[in-house]
């Protein structure tokens, strides 16, 4: 009896101890409350006194947020009917097996993108996917102005495209320096995410120098972030805090169509490249070495005593600017100009991104020996002639890209005249496809007028109004051809 009583003595004392510890007679003065120290960087979820959180973006959002603009574009695509779905009946089987073709229904279709002024002069840029076979782009910009829009030019290649209206003074984003972007630094998105416009999302940077397999888009290097990226927000900003676009929004990765927290943005570096090359000279010349490159894997490395980061010359190509400068197979580049390169895409898009004449500083490890090689830029001989689809004045869109023709060409491509401009892309569903319009159609003249290149074919354009009518004479493959158009009203 006596060992119960004192086990329940002792069990109270206990007890009113651990309440007397709770009490606030025993808790520190408000202000000794866990400080945290003014150069932490800890950040605390608690709001100041005005109410605000320790990230204001607010600021930044006024300023940056009316230089983004909806992107509206309308396109005209052809659609099969057929109780298995549209896609069942596709050429390639029928056609081949039974002769069968699917009537198909032209259907005009269309979309909704971002995109933002890069300057005070109605430039603005957006995704090349988000104006691809447009045969008509609105902007709306944050006032609910609507602009006819207009193609400067397009690079597939990269997935971005230029546009323009007829206004001075918009506001603009200025392009920042994508290669001083430090992984966890913070970000906004904005764009018009399923159809939610002028949304705000935060992130930080998730990643550098991503590559993504199976997308349509030769130079990548993409920026990896986690603010919220939707449907619709292609070809917004990734926006920096001091203001400045670092990436242009263009793909996620999810399971369900949705925003999980995985965005891909184009670096604003690659992006000016493309968009001085399309204001000075209408097309996007890229550099060129000539060699296969390949990353190092782990165990490459390990077997062949490399160091982790580099890439590896597989190949030099005969007659090539590497192989001039004595570059040879088996070199490790580990450096471009004196910035370190550590993948295959890191290497491609520094040599795209330079210009012809460029001189090229490699560091190469040949062997036990570190090698410093000068390598002068040549133009890529694949380097497509990407002239505007349509001017930025009146020229009419026909929805086809046009590159001037030269003996050279013609030779290489079997033309029988070298004279004109040569249609190099008809898109599906443009009033060009509607027409007859093939790749490989040589424009001698409009309406009896000779044309010798792309920009008399603008001049030429720009003088037609909508509903107007006109000639193209051209020569396909030694056929002389006569097409006549009626522009739509």
């Amino acid at each position: 009896m006596k060992k119960k009583i004192l086990i329940y003595l002792i069990c109270f004392l206990s007890g009113a101890f651990v309440f007397a510890l709770a009490s606030p007679l025993f808790q520190p003065a408000p202000d000794q409350e866990f400080q945290v120290p003014a150069d932490s960087a800890v950040v605390t979820s608690t709001a100041g006194s005005a109410g605000k959180s320790p990230f204001d973006f607010v600021p930044l959002v006024k300023r940056v947020k009316p230089a983004v603009v909806k992107v509206k574009s309308e396109a005209i695509v052809e659609t099969g009917s057929s109780m298995f779905g549209d896609d069942f009946f596709r050429d390639d089987f029928f056609d081949r097996f039974f002769g069968y073709r699917n009537p198909r229904k032209k259907q005009k279709v269309s979309g909704v993108g971002s995109g933002f002024f890069i300057s005070d002069d109605g430039y603005i840029l957006t995704n090349h996917h988000v104006v691809k076979n447009a045969i008509k782009i609105r902007v709306v910009d944050i006032d609910n102005n609507e602009y006819t829009a207009k193609k400067v030019g397009v690079d597939p290649r990269t997935d971005l495209a230029l546009l323009k209206i007829k206004k001075s003074g918009t506001p603009y984003i200025k392009l920042g320096n994508s290669n001083r972007v430090e992984v966890g630094e913070w970000v906004l998105a904005i764009g018009n995410p399923l159809g939610q416009d002028l949304t705000v999302t935060s992130g930080i940077i998730s990643a550098k120098g991503r590559e993504l397999r199976g997308l349509e888009v030769d130079y990548q290097n993409f920026i990896q972030t986690d603010a919220p990226i939707n449907q619709g927000n292609s070809g917004g900003p990734l926006v920096n805090l001091a203001g400045e676009a670092i990436g242009i929004n263009t793909v996620i990765i999810s399971p369900s169509g949705g925003n999980v927290g995985i965005g891909f943005a184009i670096p604003s570096n690659m992006a000016s490249k493309v968009i001085n090359d399309l204001k000075e000279k209408g097309e996007v010349t890229r550099g060129y070495l000539g060699v296969l490159i390949s990353d190092v894997s782990e165990s490459e490395a390990e077997d062949f005593d490399l160091p982790k980061g580099g890439v590896l010359v597989a190949k030099v190509e005969p007659d090539t600017p590497a192989q001039k400068s004595g570059l040879k197979r088996y070199d490790l580049i580990v450096e471009v100009n004196g910035i370190p390169v550590k993948t295959a895409m890191e290497l491609k898009s520094s040599i795209a991104n330079s210009d012809p004449g460029d001189i090229l500083k490699l560091k190469i490890l040949r062997g036990d020996k570190e090698v410093l090689v000068k390598v002068k830029v040549e133009e890529a001989p694949d380097t497509e002639k990407i002239r505007a689809e349509s001017s930025f004045d009146d020229t009419i869109d026909l929805g086809m890209i046009l590159r001037n023709n030269t003996p050279a060409y013609a030779r290489k491509h079997e033309l029988k005249t070298s004279k004109g401009i040569v249609v190099t892309t008809v898109n599906r569903g443009s009033i060009a496809s509607e027409n007859g319009i093939k790749p490989g159609d040589v424009i001698l003249a409009v309406n009896r007028r000779e044309i010798e290149d792309v920009d008399d074919f603008r001049r030429i354009m720009g003088e037609k109004k909508e509903g107007s009518r006109f000639l193209l004479f051209i020569d396909r493959y030694g056929s002389q051809l006569i097409m006549r158009f009626k522009i739509p009203d």
